[in-house]
C-alpha cells in the first residue's frame, strides 16, 4: 500500500498584532452604545401602546395628575401606579397606634389602613397632585369611582383633618366627632403627637 504524501502548503506570514489603545477600545464601545440606543429608540412602542395596557400599574402621570392602580402603605400613604402618594389634608392614625374605646384599647391605626385598603387597594385611582412633601411623596387628593378616599376616612373617624396644612376636612371631622364615629367613641392621641413620642 502506497502512502500519499501531500505537499505542505506554504504558511502565510503572520501580521504583527499591535496592542489596542484605550482610545480605540473606548471609540468602539461608544459606537456600539450608540447603535444599541438607536435600536432601542426605533423599537420602543409609542404613547398609544402605553395606554393600551403595556404597563397596567402606571396608566397616566403628569405634573398635576396621577392615574393608576392603588397599593396601600398605611392609612394616609399609598402608591398610585408606582408613584408614592400622601393623601392631602388628613392625618390618619398610625399603623401601630392604639386608641381608647368604651371596651378598652383598640387598633385604630390598623383599622385606618384596613379601610383605606378596602377603598383603594388594587382599584383604579385618579389623583390631583397638590404638592410634593419633604420625603418626595406627591401630596394629592385621590378619588376612587368619584369618592374622595381621604374624606371617607375622616367621616369614618379613622383620620383627622390635618389643620396645619389644610382646612379642607375640618367640617367632616366635626361631624365625625359629633356622631362618635371611629376613634371619636373614646379618646386618642392625635397621630402627630403619637409619632412625636
Amino acid at each position: 500500500m502506497a502512502r500519499h504524501i501531500y505537499p505542505l502548503r506554504p504558511r502565510r506570514p503572520r501580521k504583527a498584532v499591535r496592542p489596542r489603545s484605550r482610545v480605540g477600545v473606548l471609540s468602539e464601545a461608544l459606537v456600539l452604545a450608540c447603535m444599541v440606543l438607536a435600536v432601542v429608540l426605533i423599537l420602543r412602542p409609542g404613547a398609544d401602546a402605553a395606554h393600551a395596557g403595556a404597563d397596567p400599574l402606571r396608566i397616566e402621570a403628569s405634573a398635576d395628575r396621577l392615574e393608576g392602580v392603588g397599593r396601600v402603605i398605611d392609612g394616609d400613604t399609598l402608591d398610585v401606579g408606582g408613584v408614592r402618594v400622601r393623601l392631602h389634608g388628613i392625618d390618619a392614625f398610625e399603623r401601630d397606634q392604639l386608641c381608647d374605646g368604651p371596651r378598652g384599647p383598640w387598633a385604630c391605626g390598623a383599622a385606618a389602613t384596613r379601610v383605606l385598603k378596602a377603598r383603594a387597594e388594587g382599584r383604579g385611582l385618579v389623583c390631583r397632585v397638590i404638592d410634593t412633601d419633604r420625603y418626595g411623596r406627591k401630596v394629592s387628593r385621590c378619588e376612587q369611582a368619584g369618592v374622595d378616599v381621604a374624606r371617607a376616612l375622616v367621616v369614618e373617624g379613622l383620620a383627622l383633618a390635618y389643620r396645619r396644612y389644610s382646612q379642607d376636612y375640618v367640617g367632616e371631622e366635626l361631624a365625625a366627632r359629633q356622631d362618635a364615629a371611629g376613634a371619636w367613641k373614646g379618646s386618642f392621641d392625635r397621630p402627630e403627637q403619637w409619632r412625636r413620642r
